[in-house]
């Protein structure tokens, strides 16, 4: 019986000649090294959409035989020169021959041949992967706080692409590092638990999914104005805002599905302000702005929850909050608040409990997320923010996630901002 060495057709191109077919070179017979005397099922092998054979009925003077291309050096012990066979790589009782390749993960795997021994190696990349299979593992082993799971939308993605298509904050500039936080210094007792969902059930907005889009700045200021317009005009300008306007019409000094500045965002949305989704969806993805810069409603084709709102749906000037009560604070009295957090690798995984960054994954890579805190609570004195991510409801806790409070967990509480909305006066809360 031959080895199992296989025939290069590419390089050989007399398979072809010797069979009268032109068939890729398998390997077929090779894989098993079974060739039988009589025409049977078992001895046949699928080959493009149809079977070639390894057995006796492949004769050299048939003109139109179905022999499998290897039957020749496999099943005739055919002398073929030395130069022109190799063996196959293999993987997950698979051959793979020079030039093939397959895909684990969020990497390719080649085999390759070396032109002077001529032995064949798989030749991988190595990027980190979105998904990791460690993590899942090392998250969910007992003394964790909260549980972690693969995503079947992040699997065969790179890391580098998660940080970037799906967060979406670039580095904040310097002056915008230095504003000053509000001081509330607010002496109440504050609850245990709040859950702006639960405090104005028909006014918080819904959870976004960003899509494969850098937009978490423009998603989460969108949502955020809208939460409150809806709290702080008593539900008389209750809509959702279209992120969409932010990322196709705030082009200046910001990168769209790159990644945006949010003091750029905040100052657009003052500025410019917003129409709502159904006027204009979001598509995750830069495209055309239909709206002049000063314009409104009206004219922009986008008729208005209130009907004596002519003007477009804006914010009053960004404010920062630091101290962990005066965020409590002003939720609890406006609406949700933006946060900017830092991202790591195990993040994505969150499935559900308190996230606290653990020590796997490759935590070099990492970058920034802006996200809306709607609320907190405690469990058994563990403390955390209740915080809407942007990645659609399939992801984390319906696509919320808790996160340890108090002690600035991945920098959640380092840069928190937030703005009241032009609401319509005689609409505002008394």
């Amino acid at each position: 019986m031959a080895s199992v060495y296989l025939l290069l057709a590419f390089a050989l191109g007399t398979v072809a000649a010797y069979t009268g077919l032109d068939l890729p070179p398998g390997p077929y017979c090779g894989i098993t090294s079974d060739c039988c005397e009589n025409r049977k099922d078992s001895c046949s092998h699928k080959i493009l959409d149809t079977l070639c054979y390894c057995d006796e009925f492949c004769d050299l003077n048939r003109a139109h035989d179905d022999c499998c291309p290897d039957y020749l050096p496999v099943c005739r012990n055919q002398t073929i020169a030395p130069a022109l066979i190799v063996e196959p790589c293999r993987y997950d009782r698979q051959t793979y021959l020079p030039g093939q390749s397959y895909t684990e993960n969020c990497n390719e795997c080649e085999c390759i041949q070396d032109p002077v021994s001529k032995a064949t190696s798989w030749s991988c990349k190595q990027d980190v992967c979105l998904m990791s299979d460690d993590i899942v593992y090392g998250v969910n082993q007992p003394g964790h706080t909260w549980r972690a799971a693969n995503y079947s939308e992040f699997y065969g993605k790179k890391l580098a692409d998660g940080l970037k298509y799906k967060l979406g904050t670039l580095p904040l500039s310097a002056v915008t590092k230095r504003m000053l936080p509000i001081d509330y210094d607010k002496n109440i007792d504050y609850p245990q638990n709040f859950d702006a969902r639960r405090r104005w059930p028909r006014f918080i907005s819904p959870v976004v999914d960003q899509g494969w889009c850098g937009s978490d700045w423009a998603v989460s200021i969108a949502s955020i104005a809208s939460d409150r317009f809806a709290i702080q005009s008593n539900g008389a300008e209750n809509m959702v805002l279209s992120p969409q306007t932010m990322l196709s019409c705030n082009l200046r000094q910001q990168q769209g599905c790159g990644g945006g500045n949010i003091d750029v965002a905040w100052n657009f949305a003052g500025t410019h302000g917003f129409v709502d989704e159904k006027c204009f969806p979001y598509k995750a993805s830069v495209t055309s702005c239909p709206y002049a810069r000063r314009g409104d409603l009206l004219r922009d084709g986008c008729p208005p929850a209130d009907p004596r709102r002519t003007s477009r749906y804006k914010v009053g000037p960004p404010y920062r909050l630091k101290k962990e009560k005066d965020i409590m604070f002003d939720i609890m009295d406006s609406g949700p608040v933006q946060a900017v957090m830092t991202v790591y690798h195990d993040f994505f995984h969150y499935r559900d409990g308190i996230y606290r960054r653990s020590r796997y994954g490759d935590n070099q890579l990492q970058g920034l997320h802006s996200v809306r805190i709607v609320g907190w609570g405690e469990d058994h004195r563990d403390k955390y923010w209740i915080v809407a991510n942007s990645w659609g409801t399939q992801w984390g806790e319906d696509g919320y996630f808790r996160i340890a409070r108090g002690s600035n967990e991945s920098g959640i509480e380092s840069f928190v901002v937030a703005a009241l909305s032009d609401v319509i006066m005689a609409n505002a809360r008394t």
